[in-house]
């Protein structure tokens, strides 16, 4: 870590105009050479600065075009992983006693997926639960007309796409109106989460859940491969957020409502000891691990990681 940030700083959580230090003289992704990665002095929230921001190069499916840029990753490895990812996420709420069925037995359970891309986690919900009236809420048609065309393909449950952004005209004609709001991993790409996360709080019924999951800065694995480290910096992510940061956003966004943040482990053991051995990606297709042939090994490695909030992953509940 270096020293204090000399240009112009305003924290995007607490808008406290100093930073603390820098973390990250570099960002991977930035062509101009002029972002860096740095902490706030007042609530500690670290952040790109000068925040970067391209509606544009969300619309050109740009996240994506960087992991297969980057890592080689083929477009069919990342569509399996999204399938992946979207079952867990379907069967994590169980877990965290959150209830897929109205209480009062009437009308369909509604759910908007915020920022929800190709719509696999719709599709996934979809499938599993019925009835289920269920909206992906994307900004970039490009990802809607390719997730359509790879939904249908597959035969699996298509969710309604609407293309925009949640924003003051989209809560208007929203508002109370969904039983659940989803976030997967959306908050770390925007300029004001508070706003955001305040805006999805606001489109919940009584009764309602936000669910939010981002990367974990507190990753242990940063602190063991500094490829890995400086691998997170990157041009797509404005927040780096930590357990107490997530649950900054909460009180300021949603004071009062019911808040608890838990680690969440993506990654598999193996991708894992990858980097710690050789401090370098795993390759194109990193362990995910969606098997069973060392279940014992992975399940308490990951309660482990989980149960200390060091995981790669946090998900954060809000329920009003």
């Amino acid at each position: 870590m270096n020293a204090p940030e000399t240009h112009s700083f305003c924290c995007i959580l607490c808008n406290h105009d100093t930073a603390r230090e820098t973390i990250a003289d570099t960002i991977k992704g930035d062509a101009s050479g002029t972002l860096k990665v740095v902490a706030c002095a007042s609530c500690g929230h670290v952040q790109m600065s000068p925040p970067d921001y391209s509606l544009d190069f969300y619309e050109e499916d740009g996240q994506v075009n960087n992991v297969i840029k980057y890592y080689g990753t083929p477009m069919e490895t990342l569509l399996a992983h999204s399938r992946v990812e979207a079952r867990r996420r379907t069967d994590r709420f169980a877990r965290h006693g959150i209830r897929l069925a109205r209480e009062d037995g009437g009308l369909a359970f509604r759910v908007v997926d915020v920022g929800g891309g190709y719509g696999f986690f719709a599709s996934e919900m979809k499938r599993c639960w019925s009835p289920m009236d269920i909206t992906v809420l994307e900004p970039s048609h490009s990802r809607i007309e390719a997730g359509r065309q790879w939904l249908g393909e597959g035969g699996h449950g298509m969710p309604a796409f609407v293309h925009g952004l949640l924003d003051e005209s989209f809560v208007a004609q929203h508002r109370g109106k969904f039983d659940l709001v989803t976030m997967w991993h959306v908050l770390e790409h925007v300029l004001d989460p508070v706003a955001l996360v305040r805006d999805a709080v606001a489109l919940l019924a009584p009764g309602g859940t936000l669910c939010i999951e981002v990367p974990n800065l507190d990753d242990e694995l940063a602190t063991l491969s500094t490829s890995f480290r400086a691998r997170n910096f990157m041009v797509e992510h404005i927040s780096y957020f930590s357990p107490h940061a997530l649950e900054i956003v909460a009180g300021r966004a949603a004071p009062g409502a019911q808040t608890a943040v838990h680690g969440y482990q993506r990654y598999g053991i193996f991708n894992y000891i990858h980097w710690i051995r050789h401090n370098a990606p795993q390759g194109a297709d990193p362990d995910l691990f969606d098997g069973t042939d060392r279940m014992w090994l992975e399940t308490t490695w990951r309660h482990a990681r989980e149960a200390t909030r060091t995981s790669d992953a946090l998900f954060m509940m809000i329920r009003i």
